[in-house]
């Protein structure tokens, strides 16, 4: 996986800085310094994560451009970078559940920790989605069900099917997950990974 990374920051050195840090550790980086570059930007680079800035001088904030930005990326995950931490920006930044925060003047640690927790989050993400893609739309019923802990008595019941069946496709399930058959391998796996 190409690791893509979009920075937006208003002041060009601290840009440059993150660059070369994020680079230098192997990850593709384009920069903006504005909301409307920003923008260009994530439609042509399709970033897998976008660093930052909140504060961005005169104009939309960053917290305007990530919340532009899931609805044209659904899957980019966001890390602020802020000198600034009152309470109303802080809440506004979470209406676009950001991964991270980063509080100014930040350190080369700090960004490489962040920036790497993203990606493993991410890689997370996508495996649980491959294994997901490879789930009929009943097994995947059946499995959002399992994950709110009904029975498979009860999973008969709510989808108008024998009990024996819906037994088959937990089967079936268990086998496409690569779990182990045992009783609650599939209750544990759908309530930690399911509709997260």
């Amino acid at each position: 996986m190409e690791k893509k990374i979009l920075l937006l920051e208003d002041e060009i050195i601290v840009a440059l800085d993150l660059q070369e840090i994020l680079e230098t550790s192997g990850y593709q980086t384009m920069a903006a310094h504005n909301h409307t570059d920003a923008i260009d930007v994530l439609k042509k680079f399709k970033p897998h994560l976008a660093i930052c800035d909140i504060n961005l001088g005169n104009g939309p904030t960053g917290i305007d451009f990530a919340m532009e930005a899931k609805s044209i990326l659904p899957k980019l995950e966001i890390i602020y970078v802020t000198a600034f931490s009152d309470q109303k920006m802080v809440e506004t930044a979470d209406l676009t559940n950001p991964f991270n925060y980063i509080v100014k003047p930040w350190n080369e640690e700090q960004i490489k920790v962040s920036v790497n927790m993203a990606f493993k989050y991410l890689l997370e993400k996508m495996k649980k989605n491959s294994l997901m893609d490879c789930l009929s739309l009943s097994e995947y019923k059946i499995l959002d069900l399992i994950a709110k802990q009904k029975k498979s008595k009860e999973i008969a019941e709510m989808l108008f099917i024998a009990e024996k069946t819906v037994r088959n496709h937990r089967y079936n399930i268990i086998k496409k997950l690569n779990l182990p058959n045992d009783n609650n391998s599939l209750l544990k796996w759908a309530i930690t990974h399911f509709n997260k």
